[in-house]
């Protein structure tokens, strides 16, 4: 009988474990939004750290580095508490033209995953 229960208890203490780092951080809006941007550079760069703090200077909110197609091409992450946040924060982005020759949406707006 006690075998019987041992898996169901195991089970059930896991998926609660599971369940607890999908928790938002604390201090962190459980809404937050991650929106992925492709991002073109008006002056070629291969500094990850400077061109996700640019882009997080520009945009207003947390930007985090993805990743390089070309040394002008650059794929970034936009954190924000919510939709209209990111809306304004590509917008922001895009009337950079000093620094951004284009501003592309990456994919599809989403709830960030912890």
């Amino acid at each position: 009988m006690r075998e019987r229960l041992a898996v169901p208890i195991a089970a059930a203490l896991a998926a609660g474990a599971l369940s607890a780092c999908a928790a938002p951080a604390p201090g962190q809006a459980p809404s937050a939004v991650d929106v992925r941007v492709m991002v073109k550079l008006v002056r070629a760069s291969e500094d990850r750290v400077a061109i996700a703090a640019e882009a997080s200077r520009v945009a207003g909110v947390p930007a985090s580095y993805g990743s390089a197609v070309s040394t002008t091409w650059h794929a970034l992450s936009l954190r924000c508490v919510d939709l209209s946040a990111c809306d304004a924060a590509v917008d922001r982005l895009r009337q950079a033209k000093a620094a951004y020759e284009a501003v592309e949406l990456d994919g599809r707006k989403r709830r960030a995953v912890m």
